[in-house]
C-alpha cells in the first residue's frame, strides 16, 4: 500500500510538470480585474429619492415609496460609497452620498450580501437603478407620528418592499440594481460642528475637527463591555462646544475589544441614527478614522480639593424614602427646575422597596430637555474635611446625560449661579433594561467654604439622548 501511494504521488508530479512545460514563459493568463464603465444615463439623484418619499407622504401619509418599473425609461442615480464592512462595523448595507465633497443627501442601501467592501470600497462611484426598489423613512417617532417633512432628523433607507417595510435587496437581484463605475475618488468629509447638523448630513461622511472620548469612557473598549449587547455606545465629546454624539460600534466589529483612544484630535465617521432611529450616532469604518493622538485633552475643569476627607458630622443626608412626590421634594428644600419651561422634572420613584428620584427625556416631547435638581443649602463654615457622595443608576443608556456640580453662589436661579463640575463616577449602561446603583466615589469638597449647593443637571432630548438616570443617597459629611 505504501508503494502505491508513492507511485500515485509521482504521477501527480509528472502531470503537473507536463502541464507547465506546455506554457511558454510570459504566457500565463492575467485575470481581467478592470472595471468597464457601464453605459448608463443618470436621470435622477439621491436627493430626488428623498423628495419622492416626501411627496408621497404629503399626498397619502405613507412613509414608504416604491419606484415603479419603466422599461422604456428606467430611473438611474449615481452615488459614492462612504461605508465599508471590512472591519465588520457595517453589515449588509452600503451608505452612499450624492457627491464626494459637500454632499447634499445620503441614503442607506440594505442588501442581502456580505463582504461588500471588496466590491464597493469607500470612494467607489456606483449607479443605482431605482425601478422596483422602495425607500422608507424613520425619525424615531411612534409610527403614527413619523413625518419626513418635520424638523426631527430622520433616516432614509433604500431596498425592496416586504409588507409595509423596506427589506434587503435579494442577493440575486443586486446585479440588476447596482453597478460599479470605473471611478474611485477620495471622499472629503464635511467638517462640521454637532450643533449645525441637518437632515442633509444624515448618511454622509462628517468630520469633527477637535473631539475626544468622554472622560468616563476612556477606560472602556469600543464594544466589548459586559453591558454591550448588539452595539456598544461611547460618547464623543466636541471640544469647542462640549456637545456630544454617540459612537456606535458593532459587537461583531474586529476592533470591538480595543480600548478607545485617550487623546483628542479629529474624528471622521458616517453620520446616521441608531437602529430605532431615536438618536444620532456616528459609525467609523476603522479605528484610525479617529486621529486622537494629542495627549492634551479638552476636559472641562472640575473641582480639585486635596487632603483627608470624611467624618461623623452629617451636613446633608437624603435617601428620598420619605419623599413620594415632586411637591414633597420641593417642600424638603430641593430645587427641581426645567430651564426651558417644559413639564418634565425629576420624579419620585420606587423599586423593590427602595425610593429614589429619576428623570428621562424618553417620550418627553422636549428637545432639548434640561432639568436641574439642586440640594438644600449646606453650610461648610463649621466643619472641615468635607466629603460628598451619592449613588446613580441608569436604564436604557444611549448617552451621557447627567452631570454633577457644586456652587457657592446659588440663590434660586440655576442659570445665573456659578457651577463647577465635580469628578464623580456615574452609572452607565445597559442599552436595554437597567443597571444597579453604584457609588459616585469619595468627592473631596474640603477646599470650599460658606454656603454650598450640589446640583444634578440632566441634558437630553426626545429623539436624542434619553437615558434614564436615577439618583439616591446624597450625603455630605465632615469633621
Amino acid at each position: 500500500m505504501k508503494t502505491n501511494k508513492i507511485y500515485g504521488f509521482l504521477s501527480l508530479i509528472m502531470v503537473a510538470l507536463t502541464i507547465f512545460s506546455c506554457v511558454e514563459d510570459g504566457d500565463f493568463a492575467v485575470p481581467n480585474v478592470s472595471v468597464v464603465e457601464p453605459d448608463i444615463t443618470v436621470n435622477s439623484s439621491v436627493l430626488a429619492i428623498q423628495t419622492a418619499l416626501q411627496q408621497e407622504y404629503n399626498s397619502t401619509g405613507d412613509i414608504t415609496y416604491t419606484f415603479y418599473e419603466n422599461e422604456d425609461n428606467p430611473t438611474y442615480v449615481e452615488a459614492y460609497v462612504v461605508s465599508s464592512d471590512a472591519t465588520g462595523n457595517f453589515y449588509k448595507k452600503l451608505i452612499v452620498q450624492d457627491n464626494p465633497e459637500n454632499p447634499t443627501a445620503g441614503i442607506e442601501i440594505v442588501l442581502n450580501q456580505t463582504s461588500l467592501g471588496e466590491t464597493y470600497e469607500v470612494g467607489r462611484k456606483i449607479y443605482i437603478k431605482l425601478d422596483g426598489l422602495s425607500v422608507s423613512y424613520d425619525d424615531g417617532e411612534s409610527a403614527s407620528w413619523i413625518d419626513p417633512t418635520n424638523d426631527v432628523l430622520g433616516k432614509y433607507v433604500l431596498g425592496v418592499l416586504a409588507g409595509d417595510q423596506v427589506d434587503d435587496i435579494p442577493s440575486t437581484e443586486i446585479e440588476n440594481h447596482i453597478w460599479r463605475s470605473a471611478t474611485t475618488v477620495d471622499i472629503v468629509p464635511t467638517s462640521i460642528q454637532l450643533a449645525d447638523i441637518t437632515d442633509a448630513h444624515i448618511n454622509t461622511m462628517i468630520q469633527l475637527p477637535s473631539a475626544q472620548f468622554l472622560k468616563s469612557d476612556v477606560a472602556k473598549t469600543f464594544a466589548g463591555e459586559s453591558s454591550d449587547e448588539y452595539d456598544g455606545f461611547r460618547t464623543i465629546f466636541e471640544c469647542d462646544t462640549e456637545a456630544t454624539i454617540q459612537l456606535q460600534t458593532s459587537t461583531f466589529a474586529s476592533f470591538k475589544s480595543n480600548l478607545v483612544p485617550q487623546g483628542k484630535g479629529s474624528f471622521t465617521g458616517v453620520l446616521s441614527k441608531d437602529y430605532a432611529s431615536e438618536f444620532l450616532v456616528a459609525v467609523v469604518n476603522k479605528p484610525s478614522d479617529m486621529d486622537f493622538t494629542d495627549d492634551a485633552r479638552c476636559d472641562p475643569p472640575v473641582l480639585e480639593c486635596t487632603g483627608t476627607v470624611g467624618g461623623s458630622t452629617i451636613l446633608l443626608e437624603e435617601d428620598f424614602e420619605s419623599i413620594s412626590s415632586a411637591t414633597a421634594l420641593t417642600a424638603a428644600g430641593w430645587t427641581n427646575v426645567n430651564v426651558n419651561g417644559g413639564s418634565t422634572l425629576y420624579s419620585s420613584t420606587s423599586f423593590s422597596g427602595n425610593r429614589y428620584v429619576q428623570i428621562s427625556a424618553y417620550n418627553s416631547d422636549e428637545s432639548p430637555l434640561e432639568v436641574w435638581l439642586v440640594t438644600p443649602e449646606v453650610d461648610l463654615d463649621s466643619t472641615t474635611d468635607e466629603e460628598l457622595t451619592f449613588e446613580t443608576n441608569t436604564g436604557y443608556d444611549n448617552g451621557a446625560a447627567l452631570t454633577a456640580f457644586v456652587s457657592s453662589d446659588f440663590t434660586g436661579d440655576v442659570t445665573t449661579a456659578t457651577w463647577l463640575k465635580v469628578d464623580a463616577d456615574l452609572s452607565s449602561g445597559p442599552t436595554s433594561g437597567y443597571n444597579s446603583f453604584s457609588s459616585s466615589g469619595s468627592i473631596n469638597i474640603s477646599c470650599l467654604t460658606g454656603k454650598l449647593h450640589v446640583a444634578f443637571r440632566y441634558v437630553g432630548a426626545d429623539n436624542g439622548v434619553t437615558t434614564t438616570f436615577q439618583v439616591d443617597n446624597v450625603k455630605i459629611s465632615g469633621n
